[in-house]
């Protein structure tokens, strides 16, 4: 497997508390992440640390599912979760605060299954759809978020 990574920070018009306490509730998720088109049989507290649900997730034309846990939250700094079955990633959130708002910076780490190597585009494209897909998440996060 190859491992990819895709890191981006944004300013969003909101206290940290809030802006973390949205994104680490797994509820939430299906509203600002545009390729993840299901999460269903939430185990925990849905912000909590230990938090177990299952995910399906589509990228370029090909449908992954798994399960997912939340591996640390701390209220208004971090907040990870890591994912397993289709698709192998680790999601970090840090926060703090930024002006009148927060600064949100996340990476992203992920696995790319073997049979999924041949079938991408050029490295270069690659690069291009993360910093699009990244930049939807953002603007889904101010929409949500800031008042």
């Amino acid at each position: 497997m190859t491992t990819q990574r895709h890191q981006m920070t944004a300013h969003i018009k909101n206290k940290p508390q809030a802006v973390l306490a949205f994104i680490a509730d797994v509820r939430n998720r299906t509203r600002y992440l545009p390729s993840l088109k299901s999460l269903t049989d939430i185990k925990g507290e849905p912000a909590a640390a230990g938090t177990t649900w299952k995910w399906k997730f589509a990228v370029l034309g090909h449908e992954f599912e798994g399960t997912a846990r939340s591996v640390k939250y701390e209220p208004g700094k971090a907040y990870s979760f890591q994912t397993e079955g289709g698709l192998q990633s680790t999601w970090n959130y840090r926060v703090e605060p930024d002006g009148d708002g927060t600064k949100l910076s996340v990476d992203v780490e992920f696995e790319v299954p073997e049979g999924l190597m041949a079938k991408l585009p050029p490295a270069q494209l690659i690069d291009t759809m993360k910093k699009a897909e990244g930049e939807m998440v953002i603007n889904n996060l101010k929409a949500l978020l800031e008042h």
